[in-house]
């Protein structure tokens, strides 16, 4: 049921690399109906593409990290997840230079906008939005801007559709699109850039086993490669003891859902994916954030993409299934003949959150 589940649907800064798609998109092709995946198989794979055998292995070892394969049935399998974000790379390729990601954060004195440096984002876009206040932070991958109505917020908006809504939708392949926006890789011989993606990260047992996760977070909160804690099988075993659940009954539920990782020796790490989700439950992003696409369509016609989450009140849900359809990856679609619909509709959304005096806002704006 789905409020076992949970998800978060959000806006992504991914780093794509062309070898990377290439191995993705046949990984897709060869174990997309659920076959067992060896290690032999990936390097056979990308030996047939061309990659070096340690190239090969990174990307294999990546999409343990990631959640891209999982053990299913004493067996590795490719995930759901990464059958979906497979998928949706080589689909989406054609907005990635006219779509507008914005993350809001929502506070009671104002809203920030905020919107990932990529690279397909070229410099006389970057000017513009400098030249309209929109400032970058000191690593220089995000962009921001506080508004403080939904006035201000109207403007902004429109000023984001001028900026990005006149490039043209792209014709080619993701590897093309690296090709010429992103930067050459001597080492590799490939082409690296950064992107934005609608990305959702999922898990099935999070809820299920909370009192579990919450203990083996609160010892380890990173994933082994990132500076993270090994968990012992010992270990866990008191964790699970104390929650009175079996502990092969719930590793090999952590392990199908992407969420842990065997090392060997007796010994586990949590994965990226599960240290992500992590990051989203710490930070209640379900109070108070808000993840949209806008993209430009044909005939002046206009797009809203809206990531959902499922610790969102039944009000926000409200807002953001009303008049909509659902997408891929937990998102939902609103489409409009007008840019101004999107706005309210925008509006509407961030009204839902209730977190500021309502007073504010719309005295300033009628919507």
């Amino acid at each position: 049921m789905e409020e076992e589940i949970y998800f978060i649907a959000l806006n992504v800064l991914h780093n794509m690399n062309s070898s990377r798609m290439k191995l993705y998109r046949e990984m897709r092709n060869f174990f997309g109906n659920g076959s067992e995946i060896t290690k032999n198989q990936i390097l056979e794979i990308g030996y047939e593409l061309g990659l070096p055998e340690y190239i090969i292995k990174y990307e294999y070892d990546g999409c343990m990290y990631a959640n891209f394969i999982m053990i299913q049935n004493c067996a590795k399998r490719l995930s759901e997840k990464a059958k979906i974000d497979f998928e949706l790379y080589d689909s989406d390729a054609g907005y990635k230079l006219s779509e507008i990601p914005i993350t809001i954060d929502i506070s009671r004195d104002f809203l920030e906008l905020k919107m990932n440096r990529v690279d397909t984002v070229d410099k006389a876009c970057e000017e513009k939005l400098l030249s309209v206040k929109w400032s970058r932070n000191k690593s220089l991958q995000r962009y921001r801007k506080k508004v403080y109505s939904f006035e201000k917020l109207k403007y902004v908006i429109e000023e984001l559709v001028e900026i990005f809504g006149n490039r043209d939708i792209y014709k080619g392949s993701v590897e093309e699109l690296l090709k010429t926006y992103g930067k050459k890789r001597e080492n590799f011989g490939d082409w690296n850039a950064w992107i934005n993606f609608r990305g959702c990260y999922q898990s099935n047992t999070l809820l299920k086993y909370d009192s579990i996760y919450s203990d083996i977070f609160d010892y380890t909160d990173k994933a082994i490669e990132w500076g993270g804690k090994e968990v012992s099988a010992q270990k866990l075993k008191e964790i699970c003891s104390k929650a009175g659940i079996h502990f092969d009954q719930f590793v090999k539920c952590a392990m199908e859902d992407g969420m842990l990782r065997e090392l060997g020796r007796n010994n586990y790490t949590i994965t990226g994916h599960a240290a992500t989700i992590r990051k989203c439950c710490i930070n209640g992003f379900h109070l108070n954030r808000l993840s949209v696409i806008i993209r430009k369509r044909e005939a002046n016609c206009f797009e809203l993409l809206i990531g959902d989450n499922c610790l969102y009140s039944e009000k926000i849900k409200n807002a953001i299934y009303d008049n909509t359809r659902e997408i891929e990856n937990h998102w939902l679609m609103y489409e409009a003949d007008e840019l101004g619909k999107i706005i309210t509709k925008l509006i509407n959304l961030i009204a839902s959150f209730n977190i500021y005096e309502e007073y504010f806002y719309y005295n300033k704006m009628d919507i």
